[in-house]
């Protein structure tokens, strides 16, 4: 009774829709076993008559009487013949009602009766409504039998209409141990069409195909086809359906996943192990690629065998491979490595004066502290860090000795032959009041100083690249010779408008024209006692504040604006987080520009960023030569690693000492200063993160002046193509890629992935992703050449023209805009469609 019901219902909603596009319906039972259905039918608007001999009538009827009408034309036995049918007219321009079940669902569908076979033939995956209502909603009137059969794919796997789709839907759930998708596509008989297009699209073959073995082919032949001697069994189009795989952001995971698997079990590490590095830079099918790549990056950088510029290519290339992203740390550590050695290597510490040893810090040196900066921030993150041990204790002992220490030893030589604590034509820390703020207080104009405790030099050099990158600023970094001792107090002291600095009550503390400058309150009121519009904070507290109501009444009394930042510091004067100060610049990096753009949405558009003091620090554990064995001996107000202040102090060899007016102090202070880069034994305080002392990297002191500006002041490097043959004929088709202009302060680099479309926009060849970053003048070497791999399917827009599309990411988004279009002629030889 229910079956009856339901098929009751179904030949109702059927009929109600055709009604919506047909006046005539046309119904012939040819056992007559539809009586009764078509009695009990009622359908608003639609009179139903039954054609018994009364052909004539009817037609009178349904023509002249009502032409309007919609009818319902039942015909208890078989369709007449065309010669025979009185009514065939009518027939023909109306529609033909079917009962039986295929016929039911082609009418549901909207499909014509040419497609009752197929219906037939899966008629099984029609008895479930659900399936029908999804197949529905993805169907066209266009769509042709594949097209409509990998519909009922998509509607198992319950996916989107493509065939990478259904593909993504049966690896995944092979991966979870299931394959209830797949048993379905046997129940319903698809299993057929899905192999033989697998076949036909990637010539995969197998006389038992599973999907595992499907997996293991496609992932194991793309690795194949990238490496010589690798003699792929399947065709091009599979290699681009593994390309487009890893290229999808939802789908990229699963392969990952699937990767990992089958290199285990296809124990690809024997055949990786066996492939020279050179020949897998291209290669990113599996994970151990990736491995052996650094491997051999290490041991190259190690022996010094391989030359920075192909170690600095290669990593750049693996930057857009799959699996960059799993060792970006390791990779960056391995390319600061080499550029740190290699730059050890070339350079000359000589120091011939206090000037030139300050200028090649300023303009040279620096980098090297830098580049050890980031290496250790890299290795100390990096992906399997004990890969890197050897190479750390190589990069240790090169930073150590063969710099810090030879550079510490040569400079100090030249502060020896110092008698006051002044070098010709540079500005001292004690002057920058004067000459950078006062300029401001007199024309009225606001400015902010961020003043950052221990923000070295050579971070200051990061940050103003940094900052240019960003639209509308300037940066303009200057050196100015830091106090002695370079220390946070004195640092601190010698930034605010002062006259006179001394210890007033033989402490650590230094006053400024008597004023103590511990603590904000007290630089509020130094600076107040200059100029009234004047006010310090702290960056907690100023960056708490909403900018656009709350900071800018804060800041609508003031012109001169100290902001204090106590991040790195903080970390490396702590025992216990001393060896985090690195990381802790970066914090810092990314502070100040949180900073930045607090004080640009106040308005604000004149910034000064400076420092108290730099530092110095080595990651290892430091010998015993590292050490002084001197004891400081008289009135000691404050003894530190790297120096001594007091009265009556005693020194020795290991030690210079500096009266109180020779380092610009107005009392008679006197200041003891370790040589070269050594350090005074203090129980309990930690050793490798010292400042106080008179090496350049704690006695260059960075001013970054920032401006924003109104207009745009940034740009991206431009891409263009090298004119060559603009036709297309062969599946293999190279393209010159010309970067414009080389990197630099305002123009920055752009990564684009690039692939053939047709007019359709139809995607027909692999996609690449392209990083464009030289700095080279040299027009030619910023030439990057690509070859594509085009589709089997190309030559079939042979004589037609195709686009090859240039798209760049939105940022913060997985969606691509188009940036150039270049136009082709596909001009494929016939015979190309059999490569492989």
């Amino acid at each position: 009774m229910s079956n009856l019901f339901a098929i009751n219902e179904k030949v109702q909603s059927a009929l109600e829709k055709i009604f919506q596009q047909h006046r005539l319906v046309f119904w012939y039972d040819d056992k007559a076993e539809m009586t009764g259905l078509f009695e009990d039918i009622q359908i608003s608007g639609i009179e139903k008559l039954k054609i018994e001999n009364n052909e004539f009538t009817l037609k009178h009827r349904i023509v002249v009487e009502q032409p309007k009408q919609r009818f319902l034309l039942y015909q208890p036995a078989a369709k007449p013949a065309d010669n025979e049918n009185w009514l065939l007219d009518l027939l023909v321009s109306n529609y033909e009602f079917h009962t039986e079940s295929s016929s039911l669902y082609l009418q549901e569908l909207g499909l014509p009766q040419e497609y009752k076979e197929l219906i037939q033939k899966h008629e099984e995956f029609f008895a479930n409504q659900y399936r029908v209502s999804a197949l529905k909603e993805l169907l066209e009137k266009t769509d042709r039998e594949s097209i409509i059969r990998l519909k009922m794919l998509c509607t198992i796997c319950a996916c989107e209409p493509e065939w990478e789709k259904v593909l993504y839907a049966l690896f995944e759930e092979k991966l979870k141990g299931k394959q209830d998708k797949y048993k379905a596509i046997e129940k319903f008989k698809l299993s057929d069409f899905l192999w033989k297009t697998i076949e036909k699209k990637y010539n995969y073959k197998s006389d038992k195909p599973t999907i595992k073995d499907l997996l293991v082919n496609l992932i194991h032949d793309s690795f194949k086809r990238t490496i010589p001697g690798g003699n792929p069994l399947l065709n091009k189009d599979a290699y681009l359906f593994i390309s487009r795989w890893k290229e999808n952001s939802k789908a990229g995971p699963l392969f990952k996943e699937w990767s990992g698997v089958l290199e285990s079990e296809l124990n690809i590490e024997s055949a990786v192990q066996k492939t020279d590095v050179e020949n897998l830079i291209e290669s990113d099918a599996f994970s151990i690629i990736d491995k052996k790549i650094i491997v051999s990056l290490r041991d190259s950088i190690t022996k010094n065998t391989l030359a920075n510029r192909i170690i600095q290519e290669w990593i750049d290339k693996r930057k857009v491979k799959f699996f960059y992203n799993s060792y970006e740390n390791i990779y960056g550590a391995l390319s600061n490595a080499s550029l740190l050695l290699d730059e050890i290597r070339k350079v000359d510490v000589t120091v011939k004066s206090p000037e030139s040893g300050f200028e090649n810090y300023e303009k040279q040196w620096n980098t090297i502290d830098r580049l050890y900066r980031k290496y250790i921030v890299k290795s100390l993150h990096g992906e399997h860090g004990d890969i890197l041990k050897d190479l750390t204790l190589q990069i240790e002992k090169a930073y150590g000795n063969s710099f810090l220490l030879k550079l510490g030893d040569n400079w100090q030589k030249a502060v020896d032959k110092m008698n006051s604590w002044k070098i010709d034509n540079v500005r001292s820390q004690s002057e920058f009041y004067s000459y950078w703020i006062e300029p401001y207080v007199k024309s009225e104009k606001r400015i902010f100083v961020i003043i950052s405790d221990a923000f070295r030099f050579e971070s200051a050099a990061e940050l103003r690249e940094l900052i240019l990158q960003e639209d509308k600023y300037t940066a303009i970094l200057h050196p100015v010779l830091g106090c002695l001792p370079s220390y946070t107090q004195l640092g601190m002291a010698s930034l605010l408008p002062q006259s006179a600095l001394t210890y007033n009550d033989k402490t650590e503390t230094v006053f400024a024209d008597g004023v103590s400058t511990q603590g904000t309150p007290n630089r509020t009121k130094i600076l107040q006692k200059k100029y009234a519009g004047s006010i310090a904070i702290t960056a907690e507290e100023f960056l708490k504040m909403k900018a656009s109501t709350e900071g800018r009444d804060f800041i609508k009394p003031y012109n001169v604006i100290y902001i204090y930042s106590n991040v790195i510091d903080k970390t490396g004067d702590d025992k216990t987080s001393e060896n985090k100060v690195f990381e802790s610049t970066e914090d810092e990096l990314n502070n100040f520009l949180r900073l930045l753009k607090h004080i640009t949405n106040m308005n604000g558009n004149n910034i000064i960023i400076t420092s108290d003091h730099g530092y110095i620090y080595q990651q290892n554990r430091l010998d015993e030569t590292d050490f002084t064995d001197f004891t400081p001996v008289g009135e000691v107000y404050k003894c530190n690693r790297r120096f001594v202040i007091g009265k009556n102090l005693q020194g020795n060899d290991s030690v210079k000492k500096w009266k109180g007016a020779d380092v610009g102090l107005n009392d008679d202070t006197e200041v003891l200063i370790p040589k070269s880069i050594n350090r005074i034994r203090i129980s309990g305080a930690g050793s490798r993160f010292v400042h106080g002392g008179a090496s350049l990297q704690e006695i260059v002191v960075p001013v970054l002046e920032v401006n924003k500006a109104r207009k745009s002041n940034i740009e991206q490097v431009d891409i263009d193509i090298i004119s060559g043959s603009s036709n297309i004929t062969s599946n293999s088709f190279a393209v010159s890629f010309y970067q414009k202009q080389p990197i630099a302060d305002k123009v920055l680099p752009r990564q684009l992935r690039a692939a053939f479309y047709t007019e359709a926009d139809q995607l027909i060849s692999d996609v690449v992703t392209l990083s464009f970053n030289s700095s080279e003048n040299d027009a030619l070497a910023r030439e990057k050449r690509q070859t594509f791999l085009l589709k089997g399917e190309a030559s079939k827009h042979n004589g037609q023209d195709v686009y090859l599309k240039m798209e760049e990411q939105i940022e913060g988004t997985n969606q691509y805009k188009t940036y150039k279009s270049y136009t082709f002629r596909m001009m494929i030889a016939f015979s190309s469609e059999f490569d492989s």
